[in-house]
């Protein structure tokens, strides 16, 4: 028995067994982490991109559609990983006002984020607006692909059905002179 208790030729084993599940889950959670990171940098990027087209004219000037301005101007500044039919892209015309109107019937009541309307392009609002008009640009990407466990950590959004973190990107501005 003695023999037993000394014998340390499958320690080494056992321990990277014990240690490795923990290790690959946590490296896979850091990944997921860093990828929707990135995502959501990359959506905060083509929203400022489309703002700024939207902000001096050259949407108005083109007279885009809704899914012209989506396809040309919002889609054309993400990477391929996103799905453009997936993402949905809201354009308000704002008045100027104080609580509880203007760009303050985007935000919760409770103030604790912003409202995310239905997760539809049939249904999104368009409206670029004239100069010097108040705009809202609102865009969002449901990210689904993520394990169900990990996406109900960070919301309980679901999007056609399936669980999904919804990543959302806003820009808030004033039509120049345009």
């Amino acid at each position: 028995m003695a023999v037993f208790g000394a014998d340390r030729c499958g320690a080494a084993a056992v321990e990277f067994a014990l240690v490795s599940v923990v290790f690959i889950l946590t490296l896979t959670f850091t990944l997921g982490v860093a990828l929707v990171i990135f995502l959501q940098q990359q959506l905060d990027h083509a929203t400022d991109m489309a703002a700024r087209q939207v902000m001096n004219g050259t949407v108005q000037k083109g007279a885009y559609s809704a899914a012209v301005f989506r396809q040309q101007v919002v889609c054309v500044n993400l990477p391929t990983i996103f799905s453009c039919g997936d993402t949905i892209v809201n354009l308000w015309t704002a008045t100027e006002a104080t609580s509880p109107g203007g760009y303050y019937s985007f935000v919760k009541s409770g103030a604790a984020g912003l409202v995310i309307p239905q997760l539809s392009n049939s249904v999104a609002q368009y409206s670029v607006g004239v100069q010097g008009s108040y705009e809202y640009l609102q865009v969002i990407y449901p990210i689904t692909f993520l394990p169900s466990f990990v996406t109900s950590l960070f919301s309980s959004q679901t999007y056609n059905g399936v669980a999904a973190y919804m990543a959302v990107s806003t820009a808030a501005f004033r039509n120049e002179q345009y």
